[in-house]
């Protein structure tokens, strides 16, 4: 499994994907060489269609 850091704690990139909106994970595909970056987009386009920051539950 891929690992990312997200505010100084490192992650399983599949284990938090399942939280990740559907929609925004559909536009984001296939478009990124790293999990971590595919994240670091994530974070972006969930602020700016929620407003808010992604939390990691």
């Amino acid at each position: 499994m891929s690992k990312i850091t997200h505010k100084e704690t490192t992650y399983d990139f599949e284990e938090i994907r399942d939280q990740f909106d559907p929609a925004i994970v559909e536009q984001l595909e296939g478009e990124y060489d790293s999990d971590q970056d595919f994240f670091n987009t994530y974070l972006v386009k969930h602020h700016e269609k929620f407003g808010e920051q992604f939390v990691v539950h």
